[in-house]
């Protein structure tokens, strides 16, 4: 055997060695937490390497669904904090802006018609009710229809329950790996068309008829956290637990509380023998007249009920539960607990950062998966001659808490030109077309109105050569 030879084959061994099922079991040893002790193997025992779909079978997703919803209705907390998160993200709805000319009359008018049908079909509460139910169920459904009804386009959203995007009865129990629980998709993971029931299966108890809905008349909003996931699941799953734990401390202390209040005093024995006078009959209450003295048989001691207040400790226990399901919704402690009063302006700005990062990311991802297919079928019926332009969104913009800083801090970044007025406007949710036009519309009426009346043009209409600064300066 030659050496080339001798040394291929010790490489071979070796690498035998390496994959035997006895080196990989050891090499896991080195992980502590991928080792089962008798103290971990209660924890771990729920852990399982299914995927996305599996995880969330129809069951567990029913089973989230339906303890979320009840939650819901029954802790003011958690509504607010729905609410909350679906105002700011939303507020009064998107607003259309096309990139084009500002000379360009017949996109304004398009601008102005997608406005006015929003209005119409009540488009904005319908995303706020959309995006609670996301938090809440795990997904929204959004169907893209016709309203006979509505004057122009003809095109109006309707809501879905979760529950009723399922696979049919004839598809249930068959093992289909391109869909998922009524979502069909390609191979590459993209929907191509919805299952849909015609009834809720509350209202026709069970599953029933149903309807191929297509892709692009679907809108499904869920938040993925794992590849190859078709289907969400509730965002609040992991606070649910906590949630449920919350209330029932409540309760408990609200009861103990009742109880201390109900029961003034105690009456106890110190030396009683037993056949010594007569026994007292047991749980039996008597009433003290108010102002009086109290004489006791021997043996007897009066002592007054005492009276812990756990007041603190429960307000503790309820902000960290409350904190720690805010997280699941992405709210900062001020935005989820409705209160500032710990904050000082700094720390409630730092925390506001990150609040509003979370807010752009989710509209951002709103406007791919959501408005810019409803813009598209829309613009098809209102203008199929011609392609949808290139556009944007505004959203309403945060108000300052201290706008003179906020005013200032933006006049020197427009006059350094390190921010344009688009970008200036952007942020608070405006049009800076419109703006910039209603702006200059008010300076030619001012200057009309005071021609009229025969008074001279306002400072900042005067020529830099006229003006009462540049003459103080050059006389300088």
């Amino acid at each position: 055997m030659s050496r080339h030879s001798r040394k291929k084959a010790g490489f071979q061994s070796a690498i035998q060695r390496v994959a035997k099922p006895e080196s990989r079991k050891n090499a896991s040893l080195r992980y502590d937490a991928a080792q089962t002790t008798p103290e971990n193997a209660a924890h771990w025992s729920q852990a399982t390497p299914w995927n996305a779909d599996m995880e969330l079978s129809p069951a567990v997703r029913a089973k989230l669904r339906e303890r979320a919803r009840y939650e819901c209705m029954n802790n003011v907390w958690l509504q607010g904090m729905l609410h909350t998160q679906a105002q700011d993200l939303i507020g009064t709805g998107p607003r259309l802006q096309i990139l084009s000319p500002a000379n360009d009359e017949a996109l304004q008018k398009a601008e102005a018609a997608f406005q006015e049908w929003s209005r119409l079909t009540r488009f904005a509460r319908k995303l706020c009710i959309a995006r609670m139910t996301q938090s809440r169920d795990g997904e929204a459904f959004i169907i893209l229809a016709t309203n006979p009804s509505l004057p122009g386009v003809k095109l109006d959203t309707m809501l879905l329950d979760a529950e009723r995007v399922t696979s049919p009865v004839t598809d249930s129990d068959t093992d289909d790996d391109n869909q998922a629980d009524g979502v069909y998709f390609d191979g590459l993971g993209n929907p191509v068309r919805y299952s849909v029931q015609r009834t809720h299966p509350s209202v026709s108890g069970g599953l029933g008829p149903s309807l191929t809905i297509p892709a692009s008349m679907m809108v499904h909003l869920f938040r993925a956290e794992r590849p190859e996931q078709h289907r969400g699941a509730s965002e609040l799953a992991a606070a649910l637990p906590l949630l449920s734990l919350l209330r029932r401390y409540t309760l408990a202390m609200v009861k103990k509380m009742e109880t201390s209040a109900n029961i003034s005093g105690v009456l106890r024995t110190t030396d009683f023998e037993p056949g010594e006078g007569d026994e007292l009959t047991p749980w039996k209450p008597f009433a003290l007249p108010r102002d009086s003295f109290v004489a006791l048989p021997r043996g007897y001691e009066l002592t007054q009920y005492n009276l812990q207040n756990p007041t603190e400790t429960q307000q503790s226990f309820a902000t960290q539960v409350k904190c720690e399901c805010a997280r699941c919704l992405g709210l900062p402690r001020n935005v989820a607990l409705g209160d500032s009063s710990g904050y000082n302006y700094a720390s409630g700005r730092l925390d506001f950062q990150e609040y509003d990062k979370f807010l752009a990311l989710t509209r951002e991802d709103l406007a791919v998966s959501c408005l810019d297919k409803i813009l598209a079928t829309w613009w098809a019926e209102y203008d199929p001659f011609t392609p949808v332009p290139a556009h944007s969104w505004h959203w309403d913009g945060r108000a300052h808490v201290d706008p003179v800083k906020e005013a200032s801090a933006e006049t020197i970044r427009l006059t350094n030109k390190t921010l344009t007025l688009a970008d200036a406007c952007a942020a608070e949710g405006k049009d800076w077309l419109n703006v910039l036009r209603q702006r200059l519309k008010e300076e030619a009426e001012e200057l009309r109105i005071r021609k009229e009346l025969g008074l001279p043009p306002p400072a900042s209409a005067a020529s830099p050569a006229e003006s009462p600064a540049t003459k103080d300066t050059d006389e300088q």
